[in-house]
């Protein structure tokens, strides 16, 4: 990783760095993470930013998307991964429970991480070290709670311990119940000396309880004795545990053994960890301080909204903009009105975002990679290098001379200050004009007012200033970019109690050479202050326009999704409909060829049908409701008068509304028709140029006018028939059908011969022709549209 190298520790504890880094180390969920954080520095590789961020980013989505954080605990293991890496040696039983949770935390955090979305990061995780082995062998031994497991190398040492412990208990208790030996006891509780169960006996029966003499208190009134019944039970007890030790100590040796062949990976781990967590940290710190990720800039910055994060809530957001074309940026203005504030975010900003962090800034912040940072920020006066204020500012700036490129971002505060006026302006144009030869970017504050000319006199020189309150001689922190301030000295030292007469007489020096300036300068912060209004206004109506699309957007997805679900549906409905109408009309088929044709068993033909007709009515008139829903919803709503020109849906046949009527439905007038359509089914558009006079037929879509796919005109006088079948045949064509049937009987060939003539003639007809004979033969009629 490059690393910036051209800038010096000074230039980083200026702006704060450090102590932002320790801040992301503290986020960190491991000493190898933290250390890693506090050791990084920020990239000056363009690729490398891009990457670390996206990096960041991705984690960061993780942690906004669950509610949890990495499990597990990260204990200190420097000591346990030398002692593994040494054959021969042993861990203790505190350096195995460390290394055991280090490596079950460690599985918890790549565990956790497996869900990021960057596939570079989830292939390193993938590829990961595996240290379950090294955590089961762990806690084979020792518990999750530190505790030593019941082994069983351990546990027949550990019964007779426990059985020795019972057995000196009751000698003990014997002595507390007997009362002849009580009185001779200091308290009625055992103690322990050497390991050793003792009693405290009182120094003038001491000869009369026969035992070892472990102890005698400071005072001489207590003496500790071990009774002779007790002597032979911690002997035992000694022996014991001496080889419940040794034991311990063999298992530890064999555990640490196995544990050897894992010391790399162990090392490996830790070296992997180190990554995961510095990122978990860095994303961590990016969440919970509300930051965004800034944009990549070839040349130049956009800060929107930026704050510096050591203030925390006190700060106030800025807005610091510089175009590609422009290298310089000089700011003015009074002083406590934000100048030095400014220069420190912009630079500390700059570090974050290629320490691979987020800003605390709004989105739209855009930041150049540069391979330096350079700051000569505050007094730089030294009394132990004998240094003045210039001679320190003088001394950092030599260094930042010899080491800026043209990739380099150079801060400077009070340039030229700390000297002679004139010679102070001159110095500072130098460097100015040194740095713009260069093509650095650079930010410097100033009082001089020749610097504020020189921004106007310079390309690719900007100026900006820091906004002052006059009526109340406090500054609001913002910055008027291309407007230079005034320093309003003489205001600030009238507010800080300075006499009257001193301010007077200072305005009276200044008021010949600086009322022209003075008044420009606050002419063209008005002027600022009133684009600045119109600029935000413009960006609150393009805010409002990009929420209108998305709505508009988000709703014709939800009529597109909805049109799908009622599509499906209703072809799941048409196909049960048919498969169950087609079952019956087999076995009403079957019934008429296997048996005499009744009386009843027409009947039963003539109901299916009606029932069929009558369902796919049902049908029609449901999808026609949907399609009425997903045309009111998907359109805007548009007022239809009297005159007005519609098409009618979803032919989109052209007509002119005529007048309204009931139901919500009103009556078009088309080419050679006039229709009764609902209000949903119609949309306004434009009148076209009217080619031939229309021919006007009167006729209703009403429902009892509505096309069926079957015409039973048995029983119909001829012009009764011919008159329906006329009916049938314009709702049919208007409706769209592509055919329907028709049922005349044969009879004595009277209507059948009518029927077949009007067919013949009427022009939207294409084909007409006989059923099948198990359809109906020679008594129906199929009839087929163009």
């Amino acid at each position: 990783m490059r690393t910036i190298t051209k800038m010096h520790d000074h230039a980083l504890s200026l702006l704060d760095f450090y102590r932002i880094r320790d801040d992301v180390a503290g986020y960190c969920l491991s000493e190898e993470g933290a250390a890693a954080v506090r050791a990084g520095l920020p990239s000056a590789d363009p690729d490398e930013v891009v990457d670390a961020k996206a990096r960041a980013s991705a984690v960061r989505e993780l942690l906004r998307d669950s509610r949890d954080v990495p499990g597990g605990s990260f204990m200190p293991v420097d000591a346990a991964s030398r002692i593994i890496g040494k054959q021969g040696s042993c861990l203790a039983v505190e350096e195995l429970w460390a290394l055991g949770m280090w490596a079950a935390a460690y599985a918890g955090l790549v565990r956790w991480l497996s869900g990021v979305r960057h596939e570079g990061l989830r292939a390193e995780l993938t590829a990961a070290p595996d240290l379950s082995a090294v955590a089961a062998a762990a806690f084979r031994v020792v518990g999750q709670d530190g505790e030593i497991r019941d082994l069983p190398e351990l546990r027949d040492i550990r019964s007779k311990i426990r059985a020795i412990n019972l057995d000196i208990e009751r000698v003990t208790a014997s002595f507390f119940q007997d009362e002849s030996t009580r009185q001779m006891l200091q308290n009625d509780v055992p103690t322990q000396r050497d390991g050793r169960t003792v009693l405290a006996v009182k120094a003038g029966s001491r000869s009369r309880l026969k035992g070892i003499v472990h102890e005698v208190s400071s005072t001489g009134q207590t003496v500790y004795i071990e009774p002779e019944t007790l002597v032979q039970r911690n002997n035992e007890l000694v022996e014991e545990e001496a080889r419940y030790l040794r034991e311990l100590q063999r298992v530890l040796r064999e555990t640490t053994a196995k544990l050897y062949n894992y010391s790399g990976a162990v090392a490996a781990a830790r070296v992997a960890c180190a990554a995961f967590d510095g990122l978990y940290g860095k994303a961590r710190y990016s969440h919970l301080n509300d930051g965004v990720f800034a944009e990549e800039r070839g040349s130049g910055l956009d800060l929107v909204k930026a704050r510096h994060p050591i203030l925390g809530s006190k700060a106030v957001p800025i807005d610091l903009r510089m175009p590609e074309d422009a290298r310089t940026l000089i700011i003015t203005g009074p002083n406590t009105g934000g100048k030095t504030v400014s220069l420190k975010t912009a630079g500390l900003l700059a570090l974050m975002n290629q320490f691979g962090l987020a800003v605390p800034a709004g989105y739209g912040t855009a930041l150049q990679v540069f391979d330096g940072v350079w700051a000569d920020i505050g007094d730089e006066q030294s009394m132990d290098q004998s240094l003045s204020t210039f001679s320190g500012h003088m001394r950092s700036i030599s260094a930042i001379v010899a080491g800026a490129t043209s990739r380099s971002l150079v801060l400077l505060d009070e340039l030229g200050s700390g000297t002679d006026p004139e010679e102070g302006c001159a110095i500072a144009m130098a460097l100015l004009d040194l740095f713009i030869g260069r093509g650095a970017l650079a930010i410097v504050t100033t009082h001089h007012g020749i610097l504020k000319n020189f921004g106007y006199t310079k390309e690719g020189v900007l100026n900006a200033s820091v906004d002052f309150d006059k009526d109340t001689l406090s500054p609001t922190y913002r910055i008027l970019m291309g407007v230079p301030g005034e320093s309003r000295a003489l205001d600030i030292a009238g507010k800080n109690g300075v006499s009257t007469e001193v301010v007077e007489g200072a305005r009276r020096y200044l008021r010949d050479e600086r009322t022209d300036v003075s008044a420009l300068i606050r002419g063209l912060s008005d002027k600022h202050r009133e684009l600045d209004s119109m600029r935000d206004e413009e960006r609150r109506r393009l805010r409002d326009a990009k929420e209108e699309r998305r709505k508009a957007d988000l709703k014709e997805l939800k009529l597109r999704q909805r049109e799908s679900e009622l599509r499906t549906q209703g072809v799941a409905e048409l196909k049960a409909l048919l498969l169950d109408s087609r079952k019956t009309l087999e076995n009403l088929v079957r019934e008429l060829r296997e048996g005499e044709l009744t009386r009843e068993k027409t009947q039963a033909v003539k109901e299916f049908i009606l029932d069929l007709e009558r369902k796919v009515e049902e049908a029609d008139e449901k999808a026609r409701s949907n399609e009425r829903e997903l045309k009111a919803g998907s359109r805007p709503p548009a007022e239809i008068g009297e005159g007005c020109q519609v098409l009618i849906l979803p032919s989109r046949r052209r007509g002119k509304a005529l007048r309204a009527v009931k139901g919500g439905k009103w009556l078009v007038e088309t080419d050679a028709l006039r229709l009764t359509v609902d209000e949903a089914d119609l949309e306004p558009t434009f009148e076209l140029e009217r080619k031939a006079p229309s021919i006007s037929i009167e006729a209703s879509s009403s429902r009892s006018n509505r096309a069926v796919i079957e015409l039973d005109l048995r029983g119909y006088r001829l012009s009764e028939a011919i008159a329906a079948l006329e009916r049938q045949l314009d709702a049919a064509t208007m409706e769209g059908l592509s055919g329907f049937s028709i049922i005349h009987g044969t009879g004595e060939g009277v209507l059948q011969q009518g029927v077949r003539e009007t067919l013949a003639r009427y022009p939207g007809v294409a084909d007409f022709h006989y059923a099948r004979p198990e359809d109906g033969g020679h008594g129906k009629t199929i009839v087929s549209f163009a």
